[in-house]
């Protein structure tokens, strides 16, 4: 699962291949389309910076995308993280029985406005 937050609503991808360069990349291209210039604050995972295709989209698009790489083991510094945070407290209280009923659990909370962090102080050149 990806996400993203802007000032007003919270936008994510489910994928139920791993998370890699390919689907990283995927969900990048949705939000420009959608949001045009984007900021995205990423941490270290390895295909936020994967060389042969993520770090060629981020040349192609540095007029529209701005990566900013947080340190290493820092979470509380990613907004992000923090609305995962409040979207795993809730499920793990939440009952569910089937896989179904998780998704549209977990489709539930992606949609509440009160699971959002909310953001601030960011700015697109």
């Amino acid at each position: 699962m990806f996400g993203a937050l802007s000032e007003t609503e919270f936008s994510s991808q489910m994928t139920e291949e791993k998370c890699n360069a390919q689907t990283w990349l995927q969900f990048l291209k949705s939000l420009l389309r959608k949001y045009g210039k984007t900021l995205i604050v990423v941490d270290g995972a390895k295909y936020h910076f994967e060389k042969e295709h993520v770090k060629k989209f981020y040349e192609e698009y540095k007029d529209t995308l701005k990566v900013i790489q947080l340190p290493a083991y820092s979470p509380q510094l990613n907004p992000i993280e923090q609305t995962w945070k409040k979207i795993k407290n809730w499920l793990a209280i939440t009952p569910w029985a089937t896989e179904k009923e998780f998704e549209m659990k977990l489709a539930e909370a992606l949609n509440n406005p009160d699971f959002m962090s909310k953001m601030f102080g960011y700015y697109l050149p």
